[in-house]
């Protein structure tokens, strides 16, 4: 069995930290460059989720050629598409060039992920259904004696969705510690403020109450990151990490607002003085 990539409870040195951040800074100017050539894309979501991403894809995502024994990747979140494929343009999985097609008839990347697109596990967009779609393979993995990890990124005001709340149990009932999930609180849903439309303080409390091993890191630090996926594989059970993000990090148009789409004369001004 060939597997390629991933580390498994390694923490991180000073050399690939410094990789890590070239990447993500990289991964960050092209989601803003991306304005470029599609205005509709969701930046503020899109640099919310870069470190994190980052630190999946770069670090812990085991690849292999068996279903089974590979880590999936479930970008529940699907309008943060653009981060995934700036990330995935790092990799090598698609190249650069697709990026400044975005959502072009003749392109490879859509407004969402899709499963025809290399690196891309679901197809994703409708919110709420990444964590049942990742109990499932979760699930399937551990009825095959497969290895594999499945890891599903969710946003803050996702969690209103009602599937959600079904599927946190049945992966309690399916002791699924194959499971990684991440919740991203960056404090903004559609609508405007998360505390203005539905406050989420509650939320840990809730998830640990049916049975999650609860974390929180910061989703800008690779270090908090990485340190708390390492405890995760430790829990022995489902693991629901609170990592602290920032809409719109590091892109002052928009940075920490309701905002998700910017206008390519900010994205040129970026650009000229970052």
């Amino acid at each position: 069995m060939e597997k390629g990539g991933g580390s498994d409870g390694a923490p991180i040195s000073i050399e690939e930290l410094d990789k890590l951040r070239q990447i993500a800074e990289r991964a960050r100017r092209n989601v803003i460059k991306m304005l470029f050539y599609d205005q509709t894309i969701h930046v503020g979501s899109s640099l919310s989720s870069i470190e994190i991403l980052t630190t999946l894809i770069f670090k812990h995502i085991r690849t292999d050629s068996s279903l089974v024994n590979k880590d999936w990747l479930i970008l529940s979140k699907g309008h943060a598409a653009p981060a995934l494929y700036a990330v995935l343009a790092e990799k090598g999985y698609i190249k650069e060039e697709e990026l400044w097609r975005i959502q072009d008839i003749t392109g490879l990347l859509q407004g969402h992920p899709e499963t025809f697109i290399p690196g891309v596990d679901m197809s994703t967009g409708s919110l709420g259904q990444g964590l049942s779609f990742g109990i499932g393979v979760a699930t399937g993995i551990k009825m095959s004696n497969g290895n594999g990890r499945v890891y599903v990124i969710m946003g803050d005001g996702e969690q209103d969705e009602g599937e959600i709340w079904e599927a946190m149990t049945h992966a309690v009932v399916r002791n699924l510690d194959n499971l990684i999930s991440f919740i991203e609180v960056n404090n903004f849903q559609l609508d405007g403020s998360t505390e203005e439309i539905k406050p989420k303080n509650f939320l840990p409390k809730v998830w640990e109450a049916v049975g999650w091993k609860v974390l929180n890191c910061d989703g800008h630090d690779f270090i908090s990151i990485t340190n708390a996926i390492n405890e995760a594989y430790k829990a022995g059970k489902p693991v629901v990490i609170f990592a602290k993000t920032v809409r719109g990090k590091g892109f002052p148009a928009i940075e920490n607002t309701h905002k998700q789409r910017s206008s390519p004369d900010d994205a040129r001004k970026y650009l000229l003085n970052a």
